[in-house]
């Protein structure tokens, strides 16, 4: 009778382990689609930003046309604007290639809790990049509109 007691207690326990492990690996596979969704709406900004850069090129590099079309505009206010903009643009798309290429789809050399843990400063990380990345596009879109 003890023996068979002893039996039905470990046989729950294993059960109660393997859940706990299945919620572990649920909270893990949310927190890494959380990641990986936010990166893809990140990611279409991209090529605007791309197209924004040329733009700025565009503009610097004909200011003088410029001035002589618009005499009131300030070129040097609007090359340091500009040029701030074009590099918070490239900053911008250079943090998410470099998050990309750090992200470690599938860790395997991790305990659970560390792997969650990864995750979770991934996500914290890439809505960090999502702000940023909505700062600057805004700040692209008010700024490039007069031209």
């Amino acid at each position: 009778m003890k023996h068979t007691i002893l039996l039905i207690s470990a046989g729950l326990l294993v059960m109660a382990a393997c859940n706990n492990s299945s919620n572990e690996t649920g909270e893990i596979d949310r927190l890494r689609e959380e990641a990986i969704a936010v990166h893809d709406e990140i990611m279409p900004q991209i090529s605007a930003f791309d197209r924004n850069t040329v733009k700025i090129d565009s503009i610097l590099a004909n200011l003088p046309q410029l001035k002589e079309a618009q005499p009131e505009i300030d070129t040097a206010q609007t090359r340091t604007d500009l040029s701030g903009l074009k590099n918070r643009l490239e900053l911008a798309t250079d943090s998410m290639m470099n998050w990309m290429t750090a992200f470690d789809v599938d860790p395997q050399d991790k305990s659970t809790d560390e792997i969650k843990a990864y995750y979770a400063e991934e996500v914290e990380k890439v809505k960090a990049m999502k702000q940023f990345f909505d700062e600057v596009s805004k700040e692209a879109t008010d700024k490039l509109a007069k031209f």
